[in-house]
């Protein structure tokens, strides 16, 4: 594994984290890969074709078992920031690095969707969305979804921006997730207490999808644990015992079989539990699939993360490409979406046999994503070249 020994600010919220390192760290490499993995995942699920095939009429099992092993990319995210929690970070920097590397370049994904919105589902020319920049442009709307919290009154190309409002209620939250994240005996107890409500919590929200469970006001504490914190808490565990599992082979199979094993339940609770109820609705428990709502999610996460931090690493040049690579996640999670809304995803609706389905989200992920990287890269180099010329012009000043 390559060691790489630097001093920084490493940003990288892509989908997970903000990890300010005020000292001398070593680069974990495997969690570069953990990251990397969960945004391929996230263009995964964003890529699946609808479970009820709207060519057809009729519910796609194929599709449903290939959601199911591509559902639990946010998790990653919020766990890897947990991984990360105790870092020995600044408040205030990990604030200025929120503006600056991850609100601030949202914002900016906010306008763009706004102006080219029309050109982007195909409706109307570039030259039209210039032409029409003031009325597409609804400053309006924009402070009402970022007020509300609820970016999707934006434009339907934010959907996939809840996750940075999730992060910045983590971020605020970071002063008190401190006070737990210690291996005081005191902050360890306390830890784990949250941990087991939020379990205990999410168990409950699972049998009631079976059976009708009397509504209990003193049950109601276990829900106070949010969701995603539940996660980043599970991340700090992992790496309280991350020694145990780094380049662990016994861990890797077991944790690969156990991923398996809990995606063929979670489709086939799905397959027992989903009917198609009319030519344009599902119903039954398809939201099984959704990451923040079941213990099977859980599990499933825990175990896509211990099978790629046991991996051993040893090849410099690999290591190399990872890390490049995971320093564009948070780039690709956001342009992403503009990419699959351009290409409108139902004229694939027609695709019937499940190995040409696969074809699709294999050519699908690897397109995207390297689109996305591509656009990320003349980006970063816009802003270096802007950059210099402001030093430039400053200095002449």
């Amino acid at each position: 594994m390559i060691v790489k020994e630097k001093v920084v600010e490493d940003i990288s919220i892509d989908n997970s984290q903000i990890s300010v390192k005020t000292e001398t760290k070593k680069r974990d490499i495997s969690v570069d890969l953990i990251r990397l993995f969960a945004c391929l995942s996230v263009i995964g699920t964003h890529l699946c074709l609808q479970v009820l095939n709207q060519a057809y009429n009729r519910i796609d099992w194929g599709r449903l078992l290939e959601k199911s092993f591509f559902t639990d990319g946010v998790p990653l995210f919020f766990m890897i920031t947990g991984f990360f929690l105790a870092n020995g970070r600044n408040y205030k920097k990990i604030w200025k690095s929120t503006i600056m590397k991850v609100l601030t370049p949202s914002i900016i994904y906010i306008l763009f969707s706004q102006i080219f919105y029309m050109f982007i589902v195909n409706k109307e020319s570039i030259m039209w969305c210039l032409q029409n920049i003031l009325t597409n442009l609804n400053i309006v709307q924009i402070f009402k979804g970022i007020l509300t919290g609820n970016l999707t009154v934006i434009n339907t190309l934010c959907d996939h921006l809840w996750y940075i409002l999730s992060y910045v209620k983590i971020i605020i939250w970071i002063p008190v997730l401190w006070l737990v994240c210690k291996e005081e005996k005191s902050s360890k107890l306390a830890r784990r207490i949250i941990i087991a409500f939020g379990i205990i919590a999410t168990v409950i929200t699972d049998i009631k999808r079976f059976i009708t469970i009397p509504t209990i006001g003193a049950v109601k504490i276990f829900g106070l644990v949010d969701m995603e914190l539940l996660y980043v808490l599970l991340g700090y565990e992992l790496f309280v015992h991350k020694d145990k599992i780094k380049n662990n082979k016994k861990v890797f199979i077991l944790s690969a079989i156990g991923f398996i094993i809990v995606n063929f339940i979670r489709y086939r609770i799905e397959m027992q539990y989903m009917v198609l109820n009319s030519y344009t609705n599902i119903v039954g428990r398809e939201n099984f699939l959704g990451w923040q709502y079941t213990c099977l999610n859980i599990i499933s996460g825990l175990f896509i993360f211990t099978s790629i931090y046991s991996l051993e690493i040893k090849s410099e040049k690999i290591s190399k490409i990872i890390i490049w690579l995971a320093d564009k996640t948070f780039g690709i999670y956001l342009i992403h979406y503009l990419l699959i809304a351009k290409i409108d995803l139902y004229k694939f609706e027609k695709i019937e046999r499940f190995y040409f389905e696969v074809l699709y989200l294999v050519i699908g992920i690897a397109v995207i994503f390297i689109s996305s990287l591509v656009i990320v890269l003349i980006l970063r180099t816009i802003k270096e070249i802007l950059l210099n010329c402001y030093k430039k012009v400053r200095n002449n000043l």
